[in-house]
């Protein structure tokens, strides 16, 4: 504290840090006497660049708002000894957006002591990338060091933000996929030439015999893929050529700079003919496939192709060369293997067959035959009926001789089985009208199969009574022998009957008689007309009084119910 007064050294709250140590003799480098509020303009005094940031509203100082209008001494206090630091600062918690570096991308996971190294002077650290990164620059110093042209807070790699253009060769097609040092190997970044053939000349397939101007051929999308005019050569690509690869003609490097036009000249180890038809390929083939032909034979042969005929591979009839042997022309010529007549129906195919199907028919049975082919007959196969060929048989226009095995009646019925059959259907529904017989068919009868009846299939005369068919086993004989089942039962429906008890015999049903069934009172056989009409006569078990007030129930009773008295004592209800 030498270089102080005697009132100075009094008053002096202790001694100083040692930032500010050189001071302490000095009370006015600080302090103007009287003037607190002259304090910050002593500080900025000394602390320009601060003084400037508060000014400029940049950096800490001058983005904070305490910072940039309180006084110092609120974060900065002296007089409090040698070693005590006066920026109070919490690296933990400090938010460096107040700074004029905002911390982006990788810098934010980066520890404070990594760029700031001479700490506490956190203001006089280094901007620009190269400051930090220059040790780590693979350029060496090459591209300078605004290294941002480039690079960003992100990741060092990959490259972002560089315009390729601006060096006169733009980025097209597979060049933006390569990493630089693709071309700029061993980090040279001049000099490096702009042609095809400077950089791919070690992947010239044609080892320089097409010349170095390789975007004549090729773009940039795809080296393999090339855009060469084949039309200017004067052969134009087309079809199967078009597909072809440049080598398949001109062979490894180009080595066949000029390669033969004709057909055969490329094509003769393809020739399946083995030269037997001669070097004119393009007579029957042309350039679109190989194996499909455009030769006219409709017009340059005396066989026009028609149906399958068209579709037919050429082998399938020139089983030997066009020029060696020529096939017959007739259908027998080539189709005899497929004959199923197995010649029985002569040569003349065309007669019964088309070239549209071998299978399909078009011999007319209803005009050249005296048997129309009607119904079943129509959609049947030949071979169905002339087992033996049409040429060696005649066959009768009988049913029977065709159907005997499908009679039924085993004959019993003779051979006029269109009497009640059709051609429509051997099975189906028959035609016979049997209202004509003794028995007309009602009801359900109407809709019952034939044997359902005539289960022996003879069609004898068969009785007409219901019991011929129907045995009475839900009566067994209670309501009389005959049945007279047309009494109570029609033929639309067994079940439902239409029997009047109350007309057609002496006792009406009235009350709870009227809802019993038939069998509660007719439940013996024997004549339904013996059955005794008292009540007595069927309710002799269920009489409570035991006969002690006679058989004549009705004096008391109602059909209504049983239970109901209708007299009392004085003859009344």
């Amino acid at each position: 504290m030498l270089g102080q007064s005697i009132m100075e050294r009094l008053v002096t709250p202790g001694p100083l840090s040692n930032a500010h140590a050189r001071l302490e003799s000095n009370c006015n480098g600080c302090h103007s006497a009287f003037r607190k509020e002259a304090q910050n303009s002593k500080c900025s005094a000394c602390h320009k660049g601060i003084a400037g940031d508060i000014a400029g509203g940049t950096r800490f100082h001058g983005k904070f708002g305490p910072a940039r209008s309180g006084n110092c001494k609120s974060c900065h206090s002296e007089h409090k000894g040698r070693n005590v630091r006066l920026i109070g600062l919490n690296a933990s918690t400090f938010n460096h957006n107040f700074s004029a570096f905002p911390l982006t991308g990788k810098h934010a996971k980066v520890a404070c002591t990594t760029c700031h190294r001479q700490a506490p002077h956190y203001r006089g650290a280094p901007h620009d990338c190269a400051s930090c990164h220059a040790a780590k620059d693979p350029h060496r110093g090459q591209l300078g060091r605004a290294c941002a042209n480039c690079h960003s807070t992100s990741g060092w790699k990959p490259v972002q933000g560089f315009d390729h253009a601006r060096t006169g060769f733009a980025l097209t097609g597979a060049h933006r996929s390569q990493t630089c040092a693709s071309c700029h190997a061993g980090q040279r970044w001049k000099g490096i030439g702009k042609t095809c053939a400077s950089c791919h000349a070690k992947d010239d397939a044609h080892r320089g015999s097409r010349g170095t101007n390789c975007a004549s051929c090729h773009t940039t999308a795809t080296w393999r893929s090339a855009t060469f005019d084949h039309s200017s050569t004067g052969f134009p690509l087309i079809g199967g050529h078009a597909q072809a690869s440049c080598a398949s003609c001109h062979g490894a490097g180009n080595a066949n700079k000029h390669p033969s036009r004709s057909c055969f000249s490329c094509h003769a180890r393809d020739d399946t003919h083995k030269g037997q038809n001669g070097t004119d390929c393009a007579s029957c083939h042309n350039p679109r496939s190989w194996k499909q032909t455009s030769f006219d034979h409709d017009r340059m042969t005396r066989f026009a192709l028609k149906g399958p005929h068209r579709t037919a591979a050429c082998a399938a009839c020139h089983i030997q060369p066009a020029k060696v042997a020529k096939p017959p022309v007739t259908c027998f010529g080539c189709h005899a293997k497929d004959d199923t007549h197995k010649g029985a129906n002569g040569m003349d195919c065309a007669r019964c067959h088309t070239v549209t199907t071998w299978k399909t028919s078009n011999f007319n049975h209803n005009t050249m035959t005296d048997f129309p082919l009607a119904g079943a007959h129509a959609t049947a196969k030949c071979e169905a009926c002339h087992t033996q060929g049409a040429s060696k048989a005649q066959l009768s226009t009988q049913c029977g001789s065709c159907h005997a095995k499908d009679d039924v009646h085993s004959g019993k019925l003779g051979q006029n089985c269109a009497r009640c059959h059709s051609s429509s259907a051997w099975t189906g529904k028959v035609r016979f009208e049997h209202d004509l017989t003794r028995f007309p068919l009602l009801g359900k009868h109407a809709a019952l199969q034939c044997a359902s009846c005539h289960a022996d299939r003879t069609f004898s005369a068969k009785g007409a009574a219901c019991q011929d068919c129907h045995a009475d086993k839900h009566h067994a004989g209670a309501l009389g022998t005959p049945a007279q089942c047309r009494n109570c039962h029609t033929t639309s429906d067994w079940k439902v009957w239409k029997f009047d008890h109350d007309s057609q015999t002496q006792f009406a049903l009235t009350g709870k008689h009227r809802g019993l069934i038939c069998s509660a009172c007719h439940s013996r056989p024997g004549d339904p007309s013996k059955v005794g009409t008292r009540c007595i006569d069927c309710h002799r078990r269920s009489d409570p009084h035991r006969g002690g007030f006679g058989e004549d129930c009705e004096r008391c009773h109602v059909t209504s119910g049983f239970g109901q008295i209708i007299m009392g004592n004085n003859g009344k209800n």
